[in-house]
C-alpha cells in the first residue's frame, strides 16, 4: 500500500468532512459523507493524485484503506501504461 496516497486519501476527507484523526477502516458515509461531498473527494484526488475515481468506484469502496488501496493501483497502471512510442520514434 503506498503511504503517501493513504495519507493524501485521509487528509481530503478530513477536509471535504470536516473532521480530524479519521483512520485507515472509517467509512465515508458512516462517518456523515454523501454523493455530493463524494464528488468533492474525487475532484480533490484528481487534482492531487492525478487518478480518476468514479462515483460507482468511491461506493464500492468505502473505506480510507479500501479508497487509497484502489488509487495506489489505479496509479500503479496508469505508470506501468505509460507512454508509448511509435515504432521508429526514438
Amino acid at each position: 500500500m503506498d503511504n503517501e496516497v493513504r495519507h493524501s486519501v485521509t487528509r481530503i476527507w478530513e477536509d471535504v468532512l470536516r473532521l480530524d484523526d479519521l483512520a485507515a477502516g472509517d467509512n465515508f458515509f458512516e462517518l456523515g459523507g454523501h454523493s455530493l461531498s463524494a464528488s468533492q473527494v474525487i475532484s480533490r484526488i484528481r487534482d492531487s493524485l492525478q487518478v480518476e475515481v468514479s462515483l460507482a468506484a468511491f461506493f464500492e469502496y468505502p473505506t480510507i484503506a479500501e479508497l487509497a488501496h484502489f488509487v495506489a493501483r489505479q496509479r500503479a497502471l496508469a505508470h506501468a501504461d505509460g507512454p508509448r512510442r511509435e515504432k521508429g520514434e526514438g
